[in-house]
């Protein structure tokens, strides 16, 4: 497997912005998640590193990707605010969280190592739950898809008119083992 280097800081100069002004307990809790990624036994996935649109928050993210098809299939974050963080599925482009338990929402308060080793786990966790494409075909050749959990069901992205009677679809692909 390859190793990957998981939530580096990119530097925002190169894109003509203002340089992060990251805190000490932000780059504490970075460093502290970045171990953590280490032993990691998964599939990449694009992660991030930065602030929300409001600069309340450390926000660190992933993505699932379709790579194939180039599709995020959905993101996850964690805005951590020093002495808590707040994670889940991200519901829109400014990374607000949907705040409800289907969809991984969690809020944690301790330390900086204990909140690191929490959302690490999570991440991990995230990362490690198999993706499929299931497929239906159109008369025309074309297909409706749905890109879901294969361990739950959990819809996560679909393009096309997906049946909704219920028919078995033609196809499931693997998209992230």
């Amino acid at each position: 497997m390859v190793v990957n280097s998981w939530f580096e800081i990119e530097d925002p100069e190169e894109y003509g912005e203002e340089p992060w002004d990251f805190r000490e307990a932000e780059l504490a809790f970075l460093a502290a998640l970045q171990t953590r990624t280490v032993d990691w036994r998964v599939s990449w996935a694009p992660s991030q590193v930065g602030r929300p649109e409001d600069e309340s928050s450390l926000l660190v993210h992933i993505s699932l990707l379709d790579e194939a098809r180039r599709l995020v299939l959905g993101q996850w974050a964690v805005h951590f605010y020093g002495t808590y963080v707040l994670a889940g599925k991200v519901c829109d482009q400014l990374f607000n969280l949907y705040e409800s338990p289907e969809h991984g929402f969690f809020r944690a308060s301790g330390t900086v190592e204990e909140l690191a080793e929490r959302c690490a786990g999570w991440f991990e966790s995230l990362l490690s739950r198999p993706v499929v494409r299931v497929a239906w075909p159109f008369e025309d050749g074309q297909y409706a898809n749905r890109w879901e959990f294969a361990d739950t069901g959990e819809v996560l992205a679909t393009s096309g008119s997906v049946p909704a009677d219920g028919s078995s679809p033609a196809r499931r692909l693997p998209v992230r083992p």
